[in-house]
């Protein structure tokens, strides 16, 4: 243990979001034995403060207390301190803050958790304001009374601490397998339809959440049932958030979350994973629509994503920051005053009448609801911009002119690590992406992106986090099954078999590493001692769960491979969940898409021949333009076949090049011209 215990090591670490309290005068310490070892040596209790770069109320909280000498000196005359970059340690995260909303109620970040040098939380909140008021207790004064405490009634501190410590191995242990209800489809569709804002889009009141995985679920159950109103409900949302403040127009790509109804005033983030799912659900919309808008929107993902968060060494990082020169969206917004400087009339007019900018601004503080001063550019859900060629053409120079101008400010932070789960999210998405607009570059960017994390990331050993050369943290349950599901999604892209056998490789680790008795899915393996309780998560919170993702992985391995071992598991992925399922669905809505194809089935489009034949390029283009999640893709393997394709498919049975279309193996004719495919492939199952 390190005899150093009046500076901040945190100048050692890789994690941005740790460098970034680096020069605080608290003596900070990265998550470590060391750090609780010291804990238990000065008898103190441990805070840990939990949060990530691009967090704003994490910046505000460090400069309100954290860099205040006051606070500085109380903690590190009392505690020790630990900072955890949640993005590096998501087991760690999760873990105490599942402690944090039974506690409170409620969650978020910054996260605060007092804990005893066994790792037992007894206390927990998220953020404070440095001093008390009328109405809220501060940081320095609650640190008083938890340090007072702690010297005068440490018995029930401990006491406390125990109990906590029970309830989370307690929870860590329990069933919750049981049977998914069968009206779990119409469960989630009343919740939907009941929460729904008509008027906005979205659902519930504020803030609001992109939450993408419920619209891919509500396209699946409409496709089923043929309910259009959950179709609408969930066009509407993706057309209101496309139109509102969330997404930046100017730049493209989308902020992390609107904190009004009307998705106006967004937090500023750019997150990685939110790009990705967003991704998917807007090219499911085109399928869907062949609105074109939906399209662009997808172009434009890509373009932000390609722009600013892909690194030189090809793989994605993980966001932008919401504030820069010490503002939130300082980088985003405009004065009316900035935009008569840049803008001709006509431009000026354009951007009052369709993007509602005005002299006074059009935005408000979201603390206090008063008049900034300042525009945020948005437009509204029916705006003729969305459809209109000709303004679109118009709008176009203008929008470079303001990327240009936007460009010379002070750009807000980028978090440049590297994460396997969210670059697996990412990959993932544009390898569908790619299926369905095979004329732009998804695929390959999504092929080149691979190969980089494989590099960085991968290997005998796969781990959680690159950044500046250095691989942290052995991979946990969401690297492997979102980096295996984007290589079997590579592979229905490209053919690859090399993409199927990691995914198998990914699949296979999961069981081994990760896998419970009862099947049901730990987010760290068993040989990990650094955590008082060994943590499960099913529930689909801003980005898909681990659970979800490996249960996605194994359907579609089960059915390329015709494996009835992968069926089971993801069979047992759903069910390990099925009491929670029982009483809260829709916190489930990326898995329920697995159950979805566990229980009505999938379809199986077998292509063979070489990706230049007619035949085969019918069948994508027919493929491309058709929603049909149903289907998995699978290609005709070499004549080595290692994996053993042949003996599933009856590819040796047919001559020439052909397309069929199979369900539980058993394919209908095959179609082996052109024509027959154009008039054929997408009729009866795939529609």
């Amino acid at each position: 243990m390190s005899d150093d215990r009046s500076i901040n090591l945190l100048t050692l670490e890789k994690s941005p979001y740790l460098l970034q309290h680096a020069n605080n005068p608290v003596h900070w310490r990265p998550w470590s034995d060391d750090a609780f070892a010291l804990a238990r040596e000065l008898d103190r209790p441990v805070l840990i403060s939990i949060g990530y770069a691009t967090c704003h109320w994490c910046h505000v909280m460090a400069h309100e207390s954290f860099e205040d000498e006051q606070i500085a000196a109380f903690l590190n005359d009392h505690y020790v301190c630990i900072k955890v970059d949640r993005e590096e340690r998501p087991d760690v995260d999760s873990l105490y803050m599942d402690v944090c909303q039974s506690m409170t109620g409620h969650g978020g970040w910054p996260l605060t958790i007092v804990a005893d040098a066994d790792r037992r939380p007894f206390f927990a909140g998220t953020y404070f304001p440095p001093r008390s008021s009328a109405n809220r207790i501060g940081f320095h004064e609650l640190l008083q009374r938890i340090d007072q405490v702690w010297r005068s009634d440490r018995e029930q501190i401990l006491h406390s601490a125990a109990d906590v410590l029970e309830q989370l191995r307690q929870g860590a242990e329990s069933s919750f397998r049981g049977d998914v209800p069968a009206s779990v489809f119409q469960t989630i569709a009343d919740h939907h339809e009941r929460t729904f804002d008509d008027t906005h889009g979205g659902f519930g009141v504020r803030p609001k959440f992109p939450s993408p995985h419920h619209l891919l679920l509500l396209f699946r159950i409409a496709r089923r049932t043929g309910n259009t109103d959950l179709t609408r409900m969930a066009l509407f949302t993706l057309d209101a958030m496309r139109s509102g403040g969330l997404y930046d127009h100017v730049g493209f790509g989308f902020h992390r979350y609107s904190t009004d109804r009307e998705w106006l005033l967004p937090h500023f983030e750019k997150m990685l994973y939110d790009q990705a799912t967003l991704l998917m659900a807007y090219t499911e919309a085109w399928q869907i629509t062949h609105e074109d808008r939906y399209r662009r929107t997808c172009t434009e993902i890509l373009a932000m994503v390609q722009r600013d968060l892909r690194g030189s060494h090809g793989a994605f990082l993980s966001a932008i920051d919401a504030d820069s020169e010490g503002e939130e969206g300082r980088f985003y917004v405009w004065s009316w005053q900035e935009l008569e400087s840049l803008c001709t009339d006509d431009e000026l007019t354009l951007l009052r009448t369709d993007f509602h900018a005005r002299y006074e601004g059009n935005a408000t503080d979201e603390a206090s609801g008063n008049p900034t001063g300042m525009n945020i550019l948005y437009l509204s859900v029916d705006s003729p911009l969305h459809t209109d060629a000709e303004l679109q053409s118009a709008w176009e120079p203008l929008r470079r002119k303001l990327f240009e101008a936007r460009r010379q400010r002070v750009h807000p932070l980028t978090d440049d690590k590297v994460l396997t789960d969210w670059n697996g999210l990412m990959i993932g998405a544009l390898a569908r992406a790619g299926r369905a607009f095979p004329d732009e570059p998804f695929t390959r960017v999504a092929a080149e992106a691979y190969a980089a994390v494989r590099s960085l990331c991968g290997g005998d050993l796969w781990v959680h986090r690159y950044r500046d050369g250095e691989r942290a943290v052995e991979a946990m349950l969401d690297d492997h099954a979102a980096i295996g599901w984007a290589a079997m999604e590579l592979y229905q892209s490209t053919g690859d078999t090399s993409y199927l056998s990691d995914a198998i490789g990914h699949a296979d680790r999961i069981q081994q590493a990760f896998a419970g008795e009862d099947g049901s899915l730990y987010s760290v393996r068993a040989d990990v001692d650094d955590l008082p309780v060994r943590p499960r998560e099913g529930f689909d919170q801003a980005y898909p769960s681990g659970n979800s993702l490996a249960a996605l992985l194994y359907v579609g391995l089960a059915t390329i491979l015709g494996s009835d071992t992968y069926r089971e598991a993801a069979h047992r992925g759903v069910t390990s969940w099925g009491a929670h399922l029982q009483r809260f669905a829709p916190g489930f809505c990326m898995l329920l898409c697995a159950w979805d194809l566990l229980v009505n089935g999938v379809t199986e489009i077998v292509l063979k021949g070489a990706s230049h034949d007619p035949v085969i390029i019918a069948a994508r283009e027919r493929l491309a333009v058709s929603y049909a999640p149903e289907t998995v893709v699978i290609h005709e393997p070499d004549e080595a076949d290692p994996l053993g394709l042949r003996t599933v498919f009856p590819f040796d049975a047919i001559t020439g090049s052909a397309v069929m279309v199979c369900t539980d193996r058993t394919c209908q004719r095959p179609l082996v011209s052109a024509d027959e495919v154009r008039a054929e492939l997408l009729m009866g199952a795939v529609r």
